[in-house]
């Protein structure tokens, strides 16, 4: 059946569908198959019409197709059988480029300050999604994190050099804020796999980084330090400052959870004094902030909010909106250990409402939990249960051991 409506088509579309074959999401946006073919979107189009006309494809979604499963394996039978090696290679390449180009500039909205990749240059009759903000670039991500996720694996099957930790690291930012740990991971593992055989230290050190990262906002210490001390000594080697820094940064985290705050505190000195050497006014703000934090921490509050107040200033200065929601969240930290719970509950607010415009779930959660606490020092153990609860439902959601600390301080104090 499927030979009879395949050899109905037009040269044209017959060549259209034996490439989608080479296709591993779920679904491919016309775009995408112009990428994949090297042709005009105007050309496109009637081709993908023929396909859902002759039933070998369906368009599930507005501008989103698909094909079940045995077409898919029939589909790429006929590419194996029908076109060369290197005409199948300059496709899957085309596909990389179109997803690597289009979630490079989408991830940069999200987060402007994650690791800095450099995409090679984009090939000729490559179509580049470009979004026009934050919103724009997260729904594109939502719509298209699974055909993501598959180009990976793509990527590294067919042996490329720079797309598999370029790709893995695009989604990053948006698998981290949802709280898509496994997805992350085998990522970042495939990434991480792929760079080791073919001897690529910078994808390695990426690799390394975004896995470390990963599961150290993920709970899992034990694992992310060795993971990040190998990405240090790596982005040392390939003269990274920035990465050197961050990575710096992430192990921070994991000595504060180990109540080792001096040597936290050191290591942000330490990133702290990487960016500001090579001029990166963006990440040294950051770094300041976490100077704030762990000042707090360590009990010096009016010293907290001196570093979180010029970490501030530089953030909206730069229109870095994580920076922000990160120091208004320490400054609430430092206010509440003052006693100062109105203005620390004020700055939790408008941490808040950062962290829900980036959707960052996690870090949602973590000043949820602050909040409450904060409200439960001032004497509003009503208005401390509904911050606690509603950072409950959101690590319970997303599968994050947190979770069970917010349990036992709603259980101590029930309602």
């Amino acid at each position: 059946m499927f030979s009879w409506s395949y050899g109905a088509l037009s040269p044209d579309a017959a060549h259209m569908f034996r490439l989608l074959g080479l296709h591993r999401g779920p679904d491919i946006t016309a775009e995408a198959a112009a990428s994949l073919a090297g042709l005009p979107l105007s050309r496109v189009r009637p081709l993908l019409t023929e396909l859902t006309d002759a039933h070998l494809l369906a368009e599930h979604a507005a501008n989103r197709y698909t094909f079940h499963d045995l077409l898919r394996a029939y589909a790429a039978e006929q590419a194996s059988r029908l076109d060369d090696h290197e005409t199948r290679r300059l496709a899957v390449h085309r596909l990389l480029d179109h997803y690597l180009h289009s979630a490079h500039g989408a991830s940069q909205l999200l987060d402007p300050l994650h690791v800095p990749i450099e995409p090679a240059q984009v090939q000729p009759s490559v179509i580049v999604q470009r979004h026009g903000g934050h919103d724009e670039a997260l729904s594109w991500f939502t719509a298209e994190h699974a055909s993501l996720l598959a180009t990976v694996d793509l990527a590294a099957d067919a042996g490329f050099e720079q797309h598999p930790w370029q790709l893995a690291s695009t989604l990053t930012t948006f698998l981290l804020r949802r709280g898509s740990w496994h997805d992350h991971t085998r990522a970042h593992s495939t990434a991480l796999a792929a760079a080791r055989r073919l001897g690529h230290r910078t994808g390695q050190a990426h690799a390394l980084f975004n896995l470390g990262m990963g599961h150290a906002r993920s709970g899992q210490f034990d694992d992310a330090h060795p993971l990040l001390k190998r990405a240090l000594d790596l982005f040392g080697h390939i003269g990274d400052p920035v990465g050197a820094a961050v990575a710096l940064e992430t192990m921070s985290w994991i000595m504060e959870r180990r109540n080792r705050l001096p040597e936290a505190l050191r290591e942000v000195n330490r990133a702290l004094s990487l960016v500001q050497a090579s001029g990166h006014r963006a990440y040294e703000a950051r770094f300041l902030n976490d100077l704030g934090w762990f000042h707090s921490l360590l009990g010096d509050h009016h010293q907290a909010i001196a570093h979180c107040e010029k970490a501030l200033a530089l953030c909206q200065e730069l229109d870095d909106l994580n920076g922000q929601a990160a120091t208004w969240d320490s400054l609430g930290q430092a206010h509440r250990q003052l006693g100062e719970y109105q203005q620390a509950i004020t700055c939790y607010e408008y941490s808040l409402g950062l962290y829900r415009e980036l959707a960052d779930a996690y870090n949602e959660a973590i000043t949820l939990a602050d909040f409450g606490d904060t409200h439960f020092d001032a004497g509003d153990p009503d208005a401390a249960r509904l911050a606690w609860q509603e950072a409950l439902d959101i690590l319970t959601r997303i599968d994050h051991p947190d979770a069970e600390d917010v349990r036992d301080r709603l259980d101590r104090q029930p309602g």
